[in-house]
């Protein structure tokens, strides 16, 4: 019988492979999407007690907590287990652990079924998951996909997220002549 249970003298390989294990299941599922350059993830572990404004600009998989609020330019995971008490802002956002505060994504915001969200949803996509714990409102903007000044749209209307075209500017963009 071995001191280091069969492990060959890693005594640290069982926390390091269940870490790694969470990780993947945590990780946004575009991360490895075959044909697709690899991507950068940074994963917080679930040790992780943070408190302050967080922001960062590659992929990020949060296992910990964060108490403060979280302004991303990329994908946000916050996966099993992870707490964050605060506002959330990113490109797209998907929610497995714990959020108190409000979550907003430019893209998309996906709350799974293990998801505990207290707070409001806004984004122009919005997925709630059967099984997950929601409480809060949704709003979901149009996404301005097209330049105002490209579409003939009044400024006011593309800030507000919405927009009225010319009828030759739908002509454009459909592609008739």
């Amino acid at each position: 019988m071995s001191v280091f249970n069969g492990q060959n003298g890693r005594a640290g390989d069982a926390s390091a492979s269940s870490t790694a294990a969470a990780a993947e299941s945590a990780a946004p599922a575009s991360a490895g999407a075959p044909g697709s350059a690899p991507r950068t993830v940074m994963i917080l572990g679930k040790t992780l007690r943070f408190k302050g404004e967080l922001s960062a600009d590659e992929d990020l998989v949060l296992l910990g907590q964060v108490h403060g609020s979280v302004t991303h330019t990329s994908s946000l995971t916050i996966g099993f287990g992870g707490v964050v008490i605060g506002d959330v802002r990113a490109r797209v956002i998907t929610v497995k652990g714990t959020v108190e505060g409000d979550l907003e994504a430019s893209e998309s915001i996906v709350v799974s079924p293990s998801a505990n969200v207290v707070g409001d949803l806004i984004a122009p996509r919005v997925s709630v998951v059967d099984g997950a714990t929601f409480n809060g409102a949704v709003r979901m903007p149009r996404p301005v996909a097209v330049d105002s000044a490209k579409t003939g749209a009044s400024p006011a209307a593309s800030a507000a997220g919405e927009g009225v075209l010319a009828d030759k500017n739908v002509d454009k963009l459909l592609g008739a002549p």
